[in-house]
C-alpha cells in the first residue's frame, strides 16, 4: 500500500514538522487530516488545504485561541500516527466506532451524513430503490471503498460475497470508477458532492438508496468527531466545549451548508 508524504501546514503555509507533538503546545494545535477527500479536505499544488474539516479545525482553534497546523496523510494511517504523536488531534470526517474507541478518544459528535452507492448511469444498478435489493445485486460485483473507513466495513459485513476493492484515497477510487474498473463505489453523500457534477462524474449517478447509521449500528458511525489520544482528557474537554459553542452559534450548520449544501450538524447535548 502506498503512503503519501506527510506535509505540515499552518493557515495554508508550509512549516517544519517535528517528530512529536504536545497538545496545543506553544499556541499551536497540530491537526491530522487526509487532504484528498473533497469536500472534507483538499490540498492544492501549493500545499494550501481547504474543506469542511479545515473550517471545523480552524473554528475550534479560534475558540481555543491557538493556531491550527495541518498534517496531511492517508486516511488509514491517521490513527496510528496520532499514537506516535505526529499531531494532537484528527479532524478528517472521522466516524465513531467501538473498535476505534479502543485506540483513541473522541470528542462529542458534531456532524453526520448519509451514505450512497455510485454507479454508471446506464447500469441496471442505477434503478434499484431498496437496500436489500442493492445488497443482492452487488453480491458478485466489484465495489470500491476507501481503506480503513466505516464504509469499507459496512460492505465487508453486509455484502461479504462482493469483490471489495480498497483505495488509499477517494481520488483513487473515483479514477477507477471513471475507468469502469469497478461496478460501484460506496461512501458518504458529501464525498460525491464535487465528483458527480464534473466531467469525470458525468456518466455516473447516485443510487436512490440512502444508507444511514440505523441500517447497521455495528459498522456505521453515530457521527463524525475529533479523534484524540486516550490520555488527552483535558484537551478533549476543551474541544468538546468549543464544538458545543460552535454548534449552538449556528456556525457548524453554516460550514455544513457551505461545503455540502445541506445541514449535517448534530445537536450539542
Amino acid at each position: 500500500m502506498s503512503r503519501r508524504n506527510i506535509m505540515s501546514l499552518t493557515c495554508g503555509v508550509a512549516i517544519a514538522m517535528t517528530a512529536t507533538a504536545s497538545a496545543a503546545a506553544d499556541g499551536m494545535l497540530k491537526v491530522g487530516t487526509e487532504g484528498e477527500a473533497p469536500p472534507f479536505s483538499m490540498a492544492d499544488a501549493n500545499g494550501n488545504v481547504t474543506g469542511f474539516d479545515v473550517d471545523v479545525a480552524n473554528a475550534i482553534c479560534a475558540k481555543l485561541k491557538v493556531k491550527c497546523a495541518f498534517v496531511l496523510q492517508t486516511y488509514d494511517t491517521l490513527i496510528p500516527a496520532i499514537d506516535r504523536k505526529r499531531f494532537d488531534v484528527i479532524i478528517s470526517g472521522l466516524g465513531i466506532t467501538p473498535e476505534r474507541q479502543k485506540k483513541i478518544a473522541f470528542s462529542i459528535p458534531y456532524a453526520s451524513s448519509p451514505q450512497y452507492f455510485i454507479v454508471a448511469k446506464n447500469s441496471p444498478l442505477a434503478k434499484i430503490t431498496s437496500l436489500d435489493a442493492i445488497k443482492k445485486a452487488l453480491a458478485d460485483k466489484t465495489v470500491g471503498v476507501v481503506t480503513g473507513t466505516i464504509y469499507a466495513r459496512f460492505i465487508a459485513k453486509n455484502i461479504p460475497t462482493a469483490n471489495i476493492k480498497s483505495y488509499d484515497s477517494l481520488n483513487q477510487l473515483e479514477s477507477d470508477l471513471e475507468a469502469k474498473r469497478i461496478d460501484a463505489a460506496f461512501d458518504d453523500a458529501a464525498s460525491w458532492t464535487d465528483f458527480l457534477p464534473t466531467p469525470a462524474g458525468a456518466d455516473f449517478a447516485r443510487v436512490n438508496v440512502k444508507v444511514v447509521p440505523s441500517d447497521d449500528m455495528t459498522t456505521l458511525s453515530p457521527g463524525m468527531a475529533v479523534g484524540l489520544r486516550l490520555t488527552d482528557t483535558a484537551l478533549k474537554q476543551k474541544i468538546d466545549d468549543a464544538l458545543c459553542a460552535i454548534i449552538k452559534s449556528g456556525d457548524m450548520k453554516a460550514m455544513s451548508g457551505k461545503w455540502f449544501h445541506d445541514d449535517y450538524s448534530l445537536p450539542c447535548n
